[in-house]
């Protein structure tokens, strides 16, 4: 009982952080009933046939097209076989979001100080989309939150731990086996070891680390996607067969780089004729590129979208409030991660503080190319929280400071 007791009041933050955010995410789970579909629904219902034993959805263009889809099928198919309810789904989406708080309060007391990281995961876990998106059968949830792990262990990893990198490929090799954007954690990685080697750190090390890393990602994520061919599970197991769609979509400059149902209709099955398009679009409109990126930042970074979570609530003024404390959230994170380069600016810096802003650059980067929506910036706006605590952190610093400052001044006086 004594260690129990021990146990609880070690880990009583992560204990409070975990059910504040679980409890608020249940009594919106059941609260808000939202239907599965669009993408959503086909995968649950290739889960449903996994699950009955039926293998129809093996036939559909979809996954014979992108087999990358599988994981998270074979994933809510787990699941289903042991609770075969939506709502288990949705309330195992709660579980893992929470841990996700759990992990912005580890990496931003990394980063920052411990009452920074928690104010910040507090904060955090009354964010309206993330929050509200526990009623979607996303499949962007568990692969963040085996990242964040991933990113956890990277930088608490112990020098003589040889199977840490190795653990850390096969973290990042099942995330990206549930939701295929892992290479950018992957190529910001890369980019943080050569940052760590020209610091004059042990270069051997670093890169024997990397190579673990990598190898056992690829390693994991190859050999998974043959045995799911193999054996028939996924026609084309977990690869994608037309990996031009998405940066048609992103580089199209009608719709601001988001979904087209009209290039979808024309091209979205056909790799052959993705790949013409798209070489057609921009030798005929690359001098559009400039502004299209311009627009694309703001959808993807400052935009607001409930639709998924509350698309289909009756009252469009609740909806539309529900929006604009949405923004207030999207603006408070965006700005505080802007405000962490104060940091940068006074050398006052951590080095994990570069893995991360490093993280949201290739991001950045990728998705000036690829199709963009608000809803995907879920994985963004967690890095930014973790930003937002090294902001909040040097305020309160300085705060502190300025206290003890005016304190020893009266005292002189």
């Amino acid at each position: 009982m004594n260690k129990i007791k021990k146990w609880i009041s070690k880990h009583k933050i992560i204990i409070f952080l975990f059910l504040f955010a679980f409890v608020i995410r249940i009594g919106v789970i059941l609260w808000i009933d939202t239907p599965v579909i669009s993408d959503f629904k086909t995968m649950l219902d290739a889960s449903k046939e996994l699950v009955n034993g039926t293998d129809a959805y093996k036939s559909m263009p979809y996954f014979i097209c992108w087999g990358y889809q599988m994981g998270h099928v074979i994933y809510q198919a787990i699941l289903l076989n042991i609770i075969n309810s939506i709502t288990f789904l949705k309330i195992v989406n709660a579980i893992v979001t929470s841990s996700t708080v759990i992990m912005i309060y580890l990496i931003g007391k990394e980063l920052s100080t411990t009452k920074a990281a928690i104010i910040i995961s507090i904060i955090y876990s009354i964010f309206l989309f993330p929050l509200l998106l526990n009623t979607v059968l996303t499949n962007q949830l568990l692969p963040m939150l085996l990242i964040l792990i991933a990113i956890y262990l990277w930088m608490k990893k112990k020098k003589e731990n040889k199977l840490m990198p190795v653990i850390i490929g096969i973290l990042l090799g099942i995330s990206n086996m549930l939701r295929s954007e892992t290479i950018v954690i992957i190529i910001a990685f890369v980019l943080y070891t050569i940052f760590l080697m020209i610091k004059k750190e042990n270069r051997k090390a670093l890169i024997i680390n990397l190579c673990l890393i990598i190898i056992s990602y690829f390693t994991l994520t190859t050999a998974t996607s043959f045995v799911l061919k193999a054996t028939d599970i996924s026609p084309s197991g977990l690869e994608n067969k037309n990996s031009s769609w998405k940066f048609l979509e992103g580089l199209n400059v009608e719709t601001r780089g988001q979904y087209s149902e009209d290039d979808a209709v024309k091209y979205s099955y056909d790799k052959k004729k993705t790949t013409k398009e798209l070489k057609k679009r921009i030798q005929e409109e690359w001098q559009q590129y400039p502004l299209l990126f311009a627009k694309k930042t703001k959808i993807l970074w400052l935009n607001s979208d409930l639709s998924w979570s509350l698309g289909h609530i009756e009252n469009q003024e609740d909806l539309k409030l529900y929006e604009g404390i949405n923004q207030i959230f999207i603006y408070f994170f965006v700005i505080m991660s802007l405000l962490s380069a104060i940091t940068l600016f006074k050398k006052t810096y951590k080095k994990e503080q570069i893995l991360i802003l490093l993280i949201l650059f290739v991001y950045f980067g990728v998705y000036l190319f690829i199709e963009v929506m608000p809803r995907y910036a879920y994985s963004l706006q967690i890095f930014e929280a973790l930003l937002a605590t090294i902001t909040l952190g040097y305020i309160l610093e300085k705060k502190k400071t300025s206290k003890v400052g005016d304190h020893h001044a009266k005292t002189r006086k």
